[in-house]
């Protein structure tokens, strides 16, 4: 199962292009070494008409280190825009998806990366004032390749954020990161899960060392490390806010168990989606209530997000929650986590669209589709229960004064939603 520990690195802004900029130092100082090289043997590896002055090297560093880091000011002020947009427009949780856009990071590096060689290489150019002359040809020759490059990355960088700011790219992102998520919890990031039944009788219970949003649990990896130990029935899954001193386990094993979960139970200050489904479904239904809100009113968003949920849940409903345990190489069981359940999961969709979507027969319709969709291969106690939310759904609608052709067709929609399984 995935582990989302090192999230926080992989979605910043200033990770990426920090490593590009000290690749830029390193590069820029084995360049002048092979130029230092080159010099010393007064090897003619280039043209006359390739030899650079002093003046004419310092002016062309200048000139690409200014311009870089110009433009690089200007690519940081668009993106902070989108993103100032995408959190008005589509919700603040969604900035996260911009913020881990690498080709963002990569192109901001890039020009930040050039800016600093230019600089780099500069202090290395020496004239006669200095003592001896040195013009680190190479090196600079090196600054106009990341001149072109930076050139080419500006506009490749002005097309993709014109396609990353429409909603349908945006959609299709979330939808991913649920596809993930529900295959890290119920496919194949659960192959190795085994049958486990409650813990019975503890010796401790582990308490969060802060407060916090549980982000990753590294399930695997504890149950491995609690071979001969202990084992550990978790109290709570990605996702779950704790206080610190709330309880995160029940252990057998006390003190050597209690420091083994710790060390495995990552909190971190914000949800992210990659073992926590629910948080990922949530991204996507909150783009869909904020579509259909008075200011936005853009149903179509909505009835597109609703759809793409089956991407997800689906999935989901056709890999049953997997056994809830963990074992060590002995194949004794180490750790005990159940999974959200297939209820769970429809009272969280089904729930928010009965209440901030139900007035729009158009949502309410992909909404009907959607539960026929999950009906069909889920559980008998899932099918139960979408029954349940549809007749909600459509008693709310009803009550949202939905015209009565309108709510004549959804009437038919919802003789679709197969039958309850015995």
């Amino acid at each position: 199962m995935r582990s989302s520990r090192f999230s926080p690195l992989r979605e910043s802004m200033w990770f990426v292009p920090g490593l590009m900029v000290l690749g830029a130092v390193l590069v820029a100082q084995g360049v002048i070494w092979v130029d230092l090289w080159l010099d010393e043997r007064a090897l003619d590896v280039l043209p006359d008409s390739f030899l650079l002055g002093v003046e004419g090297s310092r002016g062309i560093l200048v000139a690409v280190g200014g311009s870089v880091l110009a433009v690089a000011a200007t690519t940081f002020s668009i993106t902070m825009s989108v993103i100032a947009t995408a959190s008005s427009t589509y919700g603040p949780r969604l900035v996260r998806n911009f913020m881990a856009d690498r080709s963002n990071q990569r192109v901001l590096g890039l020009f930040v990366a050039t800016f600093v060689y230019c600089l780099m290489v500069m202090r290395r150019v020496q004239d006669a004032t200095d003592g001896i002359t040195f013009v680190p040809h190479v090196a600079v020759y090196g600054a106009l390749v990341l001149a072109l490059a930076s050139v080419a990355a500006l506009v490749y960088f002005l097309h993709h954020i014109s396609d990353v700011i429409q909603v349908s790219t945006l959609i299709r992102r979330v939808r991913t990161e649920l596809e993930r998520a529900v295959d890290a919890v119920y496919g194949s990031g659960a192959e190795d899960r085994v049958a486990a039944g409650p813990l019975g009788a503890a010796d401790a219970v582990v308490l969060a060392p802060r407060a916090g949003y549980v982000t990753s649990i590294d399930a695997p990896t504890l149950a491995r490390a609690a071979e001969g130990v202990g084992v550990a029935e978790l109290t709570v899954a990605p996702g779950t806010h704790v206080m610190a001193g709330e309880p995160l386990a029940r252990v057998r094993g006390a003190e050597a168990m209690s420091r083994l979960v710790v060390e495995h139970v990552h909190i971190g200050d914000t949800r992210t989606p990659a073992q926590d489904v629910g948080f990922a479904v949530q991204q996507l239904l909150e783009m869909a209530v904020r579509a259909v809100s008075p200011s936005t009113n853009d149903p179509y968003t909505a009835r597109n997000v609703v759809e793409e949920l089956a991407s997800g849940l689906v999935p989901a409903m056709r890999h049953p929650a997997p056994g809830a345990g963990w074992a060590d190489g002995e194949g004794v069981v180490r750790v005990i986590w159940p999974v959200p359940s297939g209820t769970a999961l429809v009272d969280l969709v089904f729930d928010d669209l009965r209440n901030y979507a139900a007035g729009d027969p158009a949502v309410v319709h992909a909404s009907l589709r959607l539960a026929a969709r999950i009906a069909r291969v889920a559980a008998p106690d899932t099918v139960v229960r979408l029954h349940e939310q549809v007749d909600a759904l459509l008693d709310r609608a009803a009550r949202e004064g939905v015209p009565e052709i309108d709510l004549g067709r959804l009437r038919a929609a919802r003789e679709e939603l197969p039958a309850v399984r015995e």
